[in-house]
């Protein structure tokens, strides 16, 4: 028989939001759930629900309460996302976890009770992880997921591991919060049915004659006595995430401390995995427009939550903001292992010295991808030709002895009176591109003009020309 942890978050959603925007603390904030025309509190902060606001309250009762209080729709898609966020970070301390979206993460504790030498140990540590998150939870433990959940849903922290324990605390449920579908309470309730213990004293062939066999298979795995196959979760190998504005934002500055907290949320996901990114995608979603995406490329794999901010605040002027801010999203899609030039993930907190890839980054965001590259020679001789552009930056490699050449060449080359240079080196003969349309075929010299300027010249069809300078 196996234990169950199971930890309830009954206002997942709005904890996160608060999280990542506690200036919104001292207001009433409440989340609004709608249903065929029908609005009603979903969940309430603290602030809400000590000005009088509870969770089933109309909107128009809510507003007759708290004239200032702020209401955001509810999403049931961007709490699972949430929970899902969650439960990668717990996957750290605990592996084997089955969510129930959009407010629970079943845990089997089987495995993990060795390693932490007991439940309490591992209670405490899972305790301490979600306080430190301010993340309200409800836990409770049973043996089964689907004991513990009745349980934890119910606001019972039942941590014993007694059998007898658990049994009671079962039995004295109420049928409402047996997370039954609304046919088979209703018809437990009218059969004067009304707590689960009532139910165990009747017969299994009892119970599937008058509310069916599936009624039977449920009280089985409430006791613990039917085993019931889970698909565990497994993290994605991607950071996402999403936060809903309290209050719509029309200028970058104001958003800065948001994106501040969503980039930490970013830093420490990298850290933990020994992780690095090159690309980070920032989507500002607008109320009737099309969303604003910026991209952030690296020119070196970084894990930093200071170097992305950096790189952000360059790019503002970039992107101007033609509509007001209603919520952000954070993309990393591709996730690369930390290698020795990654930067030491030991110096977390420390300041660092600036590189030249951290430079180049700053530029890139500045000036433009395009506006900053690294010289690359091919193996065609021909001047303007041998010398390319790399899009990254990488490593040039230096060739022992190889022939000089001028950094600054000229796009045409000018036409120079011979009788005004001192030639110093050469000849250098450059034959290639017979195969084109561009064929060369010239004698190359170093020379010195009379202002003591290092230029390289050429003579082809009788006349010097100056191709470019050294100096």
């Amino acid at each position: 028989m196996k234990l169950w942890l199971y930890l309830h978050f009954p206002r997942l959603l709005l904890d996160n939001i608060q999280r990542l925007q506690p200036q919104i603390q001292p207001l009433p904030v409440a989340l609004v759930y709608q249903e065929h025309q029908k609005e009603w509190l979903l969940q309430c902060n603290e602030t809400a629900l000590s000005q009088g606001l509870e969770v089933g309250h109309s909107t128009v009762l809510a507003h007759t309460l708290v004239n200032d209080a702020v209401f955001m729709p509810y999403s049931e898609e961007k709490e699972s996302r949430v929970l899902t966020r969650l439960a990668e970070r717990l996957y750290l301390s605990v592996d084997k976890q089955v969510l129930f979206k959009p407010q629970g993460i079943a845990i089997e504790l089987d495995s993990l009770l060795k390693l932490y030498q007991g439940t309490q140990p591992l209670i405490d540590h899972l305790k301490e992880e979600l306080d430190t998150l301010g993340m309200s939870y409800q836990m409770s433990l049973g043996f089964s997921a689907r004991s513990a959940q009745c349980l934890a849903c119910a606001g019972i922290e039942q941590l014993s591991t007694d059998r007898c324990v658990i049994e009671y605390e079962l039995g004295h449920l109420p049928i409402k919060q047996l997370l039954l579908s609304p046919q088979i309470e209703k018809r437990l309730l009218s059969t004067g049915i009304h707590q689960l213990k009532q139910l165990w004293s009747l017969s299994a062939a009892d119970i599937g004659k008058r509310f069916g066999a599936g009624l039977v298979d449920d009280i089985q795995r409430l006791k613990g006595n039917e085993s019931q196959a889970f698909d565990f979760f497994r993290p994605r190998d991607a950071f996402i995430t999403q936060l809903d504005l309290v209050t719509e934002i029309q200028h970058w500055q104001g958003m800065l401390f948001p994106l501040k907290r969503l980039l930490q949320e970013l830093e420490q996901f990298l850290y933990q995995r020994q992780k690095v990114i090159r690309q980070l995608t920032i989507e500002l979603q607008h109320r009737d427009m099309e969303p604003t995406s910026v991209p952030l490329k690296l020119a070196s794999d970084s894990w930093r939550a200071s170097e992305f901010l950096n790189l952000l605040q360059l790019q503002m002027n970039r992107y101007p903001l033609t509509a007001p801010v209603i919520a952000i999203e954070m993309r990393a899609l591709e996730l690369f292992e930390l290698t020795r030039d990654s930067g030491s993930l030991l110096t977390k907190g420390v300041a660092h010295q600036q590189t030249v890839t951290e430079l180049v980054s700053r530029l890139q965001a500045r000036l433009g991808e395009k506006a900053v590259y690294s010289p690359q020679l091919s193996s065609d001789p021909r001047p303007l030709i041998n010398e390319q552009r790399a899009a990254q930056v990488t490593t040039l490699t230096v060739q022992r002895h190889a022939p000089r050449r001028p950094l600054w060449l000229l796009t045409e080359p000018e036409l120079v009176q011979i009788e005004q240079w001192q030639l110093l080196e050469g000849p250098e003969r450059i034959q290639s591109g017979w195969w084109s349309t561009s064929e060369v075929c010239r004698d190359y010299w170093l020379a010195k003009d009379e202002q003591q300027r290092l230029g390289w010249l050429f003579f082809e069809k009788r006349h010097w020309f100056l191709q470019g300078w050294f100096s």
